[in-house]
């Protein structure tokens, strides 16, 4: 586990690519594109990101209390994945599989969505 720090999303990448799969109260320091990636069973927690993430895979990821702000999940696999009480401000889900996804305490602008908002945001 990877814990308390604040990384480029090159060392994101790296470490994800040798095998870690657990990050907690990890920052990443800029903004950028992490595209058609596998963060399969990877788990945020606590984390702060926003990252352009489209046609990447998230099965059975978890995002839990982290910021995702302003990030991008367009065209992106989070099949059974788990978001809990993250803020998700401006993010996209575009065309996003979300098949047997968890959603629950996510709040985007200070108002907390539900599953059936999020399969709003999938359409759009």
């Amino acid at each position: 586990m990877i814990i308390e720090t604040e990384m480029t999303i090159k060392t994101l990448k790296d470490l994800v690519s040798s095998g870690e799969k657990h990050f907690k109260r990890v920052e990443i320091t800029e903004y950028g594109k992490i595209r058609n990636f596998n963060f399969s069973e990877v788990i945020f927690e606590e984390c702060m990101l926003s990252l352009d993430f489209t046609g990447s895979s998230f099965r059975s990821a978890k995002f839990i209390n982290s910021n995702i702000k302003n990030s991008i999940f367009s065209e992106t696999d989070l099949s059974n994945s788990e978001f809990f009480n993250n803020s998700i401000d401006a993010c996209v889900f575009r065309n996003a599989n979300i098949e047997g996804i968890i959603f629950l305490k996510n709040t985007q602008y200070s108002s907390e969505n539900t599953i059936e908002d999020l399969e709003e945001m999938v359409k759009k």
